[in-house]
């Protein structure tokens, strides 16, 4: 089964592409003001439209792969993330670009979950946790390549050239996949009720149990970088510098994370304490010290990502989800995240408009540990296939 390791690699190279893809605009958005004459607020729907293709077409996606198979809808979703990746390059007018940047979040959205479909089966329940880590610790080098690399593909080229290499890279990572994925398995057989994935208590108590902490990193990673520079007065490049750690360390916390959470095959408290304090770091970032927050910032970087690593590993280990539907309910929990951060957002800025960064950042941490006590109602991932056994 050696291959297995041949498929986890064109797996994780198309997710470091995927998420390239996701952030290379944000290198590119006062540029493409100039260019195109839009104000802020405009930039604010465009890098929206994103995250509104992403969510609406999450369960779409879990749906489409337990019909399909993983592999056509992944390849799918690769597919349509680079060709409107080369499309936002292309963009004549800012109208288009919005729609290709919607397009974007579609693909993302058919590719994220159904590649998650396409490993789980090829590994053990207890290699899964370490899996999904490495899975995870590629969004984030993908990240920092889209938000750090791309500024040099930018500024050497321009940001049409840079945002259609992204989705050229798209390409190649679909043709890969191609002739190194297995095909999906199309043999008929006795499929369980896929109104059991959408009717499981666990994948909802983890949909609205993590929801707090998903909206706080999100919002950290948009108003970190501005907080440092402008509040606490840290040069511009030394802000992008230590705010940047949360994605860094999410390298290293990823794969750390599922690897023990399979060892010690406890899911639920992996889950339950890294969110619980990652979620109190954050509400900490308005009382830290300029000095504590170069170990604060990558500390919730490292625990978050134990988190998703550990939380994407245990859906397919319920009974009533399984393999099969595994796509379907990471999609479900997805769309409740992403959709929900929007309020999440937006309740931070009304906050730290009204009160201050400080305020805002207490109440965005404090949303995230009140939700996160969701998951005391959890099952354990192991014991209910124990049970189901």
């Amino acid at each position: 089964m050696e291959k297995r390791w041949l498929v986890l690699s064109s797996v994780l190279t198309s997710r470091v592409i995927y998420t390239i893809n996701w952030f290379n605009i944000s290198p590119a958005l006062f540029l493409i003001g100039k260019d195109f004459n839009v104000d802020l607020p405009s930039l604010g729907i465009l890098t929206a439209s994103f995250l509104a293709g992403a969510g609406i077409f999450q369960i779409p996606a879990g749906i489409a792969s337990a019909r399909w198979g993983p592999k056509k809808t992944s390849q799918l979703g690769m597919l349509v993330l680079s060709l409107s990746g080369v499309g936002e390059g292309l963009s004549p007018n800012f109208p288009v670009l919005i729609i290709s940047r919607f397009l974007l979040g579609v693909g993302a959205a058919l590719f994220f979950a159904p590649a998650i479909g396409i490993l789980t089966p090829l590994f053990k329940p207890e290699e899964e946790g370490l899996v999904l880590g490495l899975y995870n610790a590629c969004f984030n080098i993908g990240g920092g390549l889209g938000l750090f690399a791309w500024v040099i593909v930018i500024d050497a080229l321009n940001w049409h050239v840079g945002l259609i290499l992204g989705g050229v890279l798209g390409l190649i990572s679909v043709a890969i996949g191609q002739i190194v994925i297995p095909a999906d398995n199309t043999a008929r057989k006795e499929r369980k009720p896929m109104r059991r994935a959408f009717q499981s208590r666990n994948v909802w108590i983890i949909a609205f149990g993590v929801l707090g902490l998903w909206g706080g990193i999100f919002t950290a990673s948009q108003f970190l970088e501005g907080y440092l520079n402008r509040s606490l007065l840290f040069p511009a490049e030394i802000a992008g510098l230590l705010a940047s750690l949360i994605m860094f360390a999410s390298i290293i916390g990823g794969p750390v994370g599922g690897y023990f959470s399979d060892r010690l095959r406890q899911r639920k408290n992996f889950i339950l304490i890294p969110g619980l304090f990652c979620s109190i770091g954050i509400a900490l970032f308005g009382a830290s010290t300029a000095n504590g927050l170069w170990f604060l910032i990558p500390a919730v970087g490292f625990l978050d990502a134990i988190v998703f690593a550990t939380m994407y590993a245990s859906i397919s280990q319920y009974p009533e989800v399984g393999h099969e539907y595994a796509p379907l309910g990471i999609s479900i929990i997805n769309s409740v995240q992403i959709l929900g951060s929007f309020g999440v957002t937006i309740g931070f800025t009304l906050f730290a408009a009204a009160y201050g960064f400080a305020v805002g950042w207490f109440a965005l941490g404090g949303f995230g540990v009140a939700l996160m006590l969701l998951i005391f109602l959890l099952q354990e991932p192991f014991k209910a296939n124990q049970q189901s056994g």
